[in-house]
């Protein structure tokens, strides 16, 4: 045995041997090699999803996904609102309408102009307040070529159940007119006016007042009145003006004939009346008034007159005020005058 292990072993026999033992030295490693091609390959395509699920891989919980997605579902609603931008434009063109309707107020300006409205009411001059009242005026009119009126009224007003109100308006008017053979002298009763009203809206900052006015032919004589029942809608409207700490208060009327004697001439009358009613000291007032007129059954003739009312309250709900007066245009229309003077009295309560 001994001499068979130092027996030499043949070239010839130990090449093939080595060449394939190299051979698959060289299979071995490229297997190698490819392998970790392979897990490099992966781990790279790994890497970025492992960014992505870092908070799943890390076991955390699903809580912190909303504020992620939010931030895209914040993107359309940026989108979405752009076309809210698009009624900014609509907005600014109708920003002109908003001026005269209800606006947002602090509460401060909310607390003055619920307490200016109070002081309205409780003076009678706020057209949208439901409140009674006992007033009695007398007016002087100075009407073109050289005639002169003398207009005295009684007015009640009944409100109700807190958002209507019921006023009556009694006048006695004293016509005198020169004529060639001297001046003509008529008077008496006048025709007899009856509102009914509906207060819509109510705000401190805004109130809306609707109603049908209709006029009785009571005139004693026909000079003294319209000699035709007549009907028409109106509309009333009170607004809180924070920079002037005053009231902006506009009206509508529309007086139609409907029926009556048919020899006098139909009506068809549209007033328009805007009001800054401002309170002083919680005892003065004043109402600053500009009328317009058209007279539709004339070729639309028209009218208007600026008149001032200074008023002051006397003790509790009682009041006092003048009302002076100049006409602008179309003096010689019925409504309007070269100029006139006003005084009155009036007596305010609660609504029942």
């Amino acid at each position: 045995m001994a001499k068979l292990a130092n027996i030499a072993v043949p070239p010839v026999l130990k090449e093939p041997f080595a060449i394939r033992y190299h051979s698959q030295m060289l299979h071995q490693v490229k297997d190698l090699s490819c392998s970790l091609a392979t897990a490099c390959g992966g781990l790279i395509a790994i890497i970025p999803l492992l960014t992505v699920y870092s908070p799943l891989a890390l076991g955390q919980q699903s809580v912190p996904k909303p504020p992620v997605r939010s931030e895209p579902a914040s993107a359309p609603q940026t989108e979405i609102n752009d076309p809210a931008e698009e009624h900014d434009g609509p907005a600014r063109e109708r920003r002109l309408f908003p001026r005269l309707g209800p606006q947002h107020l602090t509460p401060e300006q909310r607390e003055e102009a619920e307490h200016l409205r109070q002081q309205a009411a409780k003076f009678g001059t706020d057209p949208t307040a439901i409140v009674g009242r006992v007033q009695f005026t007398s007016q002087y009119i100075d009407a073109p070529e050289g005639g002169r009126v003398l207009f005295g009224a009684g007015r009640v007003d009944l409100p109700f159940q807190r958002n209507y109100v019921l006023s009556i308006s009694a006048p006695y008017v004293s016509t005198s007119i020169p004529g060639r053979s001297g001046t003509m002298t008529t008077q008496g009763f006048g025709d007899l006016s009856i509102l009914t009203a509906w207060r819509a809206y109510n705000t401190p900052e805004y109130a809306v007042l609707l109603g049908v006015i209709t006029t009785l032919p009571t005139a004693e004589d026909a000079r003294l009145g319209l000699g035709r029942y007549t009907v028409g809608p109106t509309i009333a409207t009170a607004r809180f003006l924070p920079r002037w700490k005053s009231l902006l208060i506009g009206s509508i009327t529309q007086q139609i004939s409907v029926a009556g004697d048919s020899v006098r001439n139909p009506v068809n009358l549209s007033r328009a009346v805007v009001q800054v009613n401002t309170i002083w000291a919680d005892k003065w007032w004043t109402i600053a008034q500009a009328a317009w007129q058209i007279d539709w059954e004339r070729s639309t003739a028209g009218s208007m007159v600026l008149e001032l009312e200074v008023g002051r309250n006397v003790v509790g709900k009682l009041g006092v005020f003048v009302r002076p007066g100049i006409g602008i245009f179309g003096q010689n229309l019925r409504g309007a005058y070269d100029w006139n003077i006003e005084g009155g009295i009036r007596y305010m309560f609660p609504s029942f």
